[in-house]
């Protein structure tokens, strides 16, 4: 067989199509994970005092965790989004615009919510309650402040992202990649506390929201994109 891959080459007799039994739900690898840390999350919610999550980071904020968590915080930026929808057209364009719908609907979703719901931002929470001199910050970041703290946008970008790039996963064989993706949101998400931007609940919202505007992407798919079967090709290049 020749080492030239074929451009425009037909995908889905390998894989199946999308639909509603192979989403990140049917991804053991990223369900129970994410369920684990999400459940243990609300346990500590119910305990946990408002702020109290943000001071407890207080004596690990301090290098080399300062910079590992500002990288991490990136994962849940459009630049993974980019990153992810630039790799997946040599792999499917159909998961290409899957990462694409869901940026646009991640975006608008994110910001009204925050705008209607109108929750103080740490920063401005702490300034309320006269806790601010409690608080190590860490050099570099800009702290939002006003009322847009719930949900945590970066954490809905990022469940969102990485649940599609699970169901996708399960797709092409590779479940086990999952794990490995609930780790990255997860990771988003408590650099969101660490870095004095979120509270636990607006990354515990964040993560709900993401999850399900996930799902909300597999279901336009599966409803409107399934007979569009150019989708089911991938760009190629000459080896």
């Amino acid at each position: 067989m020749s080492g030239d891959s074929i451009p425009g080459n037909r995908l889905s007799d390998e894989f199946p199509q999308l639909n509603s039994n192979n989403g990140w739900w049917a991804n053991g690898w990223f369900v129970i994970p994410v369920l684990m840390l999400f459940n243990a999350g609300l346990l500590l919610n119910l305990f946990v005092p408002p702020g109290r999550e943000i001071i407890f980071f207080n004596d690990f904020r301090l290098e080399p965790l300062n910079t590992f968590f500002k990288l991490a915080t990136q994962l849940g930026e459009p630049t993974a989004f980019v990153v992810a929808f630039i790799l997946l057209l040599f792999v499917r364009y159909r998961f290409s615009a899957l990462i694409l719908i869901g940026g646009l609907i991640i975006i608008p979703v994110s910001y009204q919510l925050k705008d209607k719901i109108g929750k103080d931002r740490p920063v401005v929470f702490f300034e309320k309650t006269g806790q601010l001199d409690s608080v190590v910050f860490v050099p570099g970041v800009k702290l939002y402040s006003g009322r847009t703290s719930f949900p945590s946008g970066h954490t809905t970008a990022a469940f969102a992202l990485y649940s599609l790039l699970a169901g996708m996963a399960l797709i092409m064989r590779k479940k086990k990649t999952g794990l490995f993706l609930a780790g990255l949101g997860f990771l988003v998400a408590l650099s969101r506390i660490f870095l004095v931007q979120h509270f636990l609940t607006d990354v515990l919202a964040g993560c709900v929201l993401g999850l399900s505007l996930s799902a909300l992407v597999w279901w336009i798919n599966w409803r409107f994109l399934n007979g569009l079967s150019w989708l089911d090709k991938a760009a190629a290049f000459n080896r």
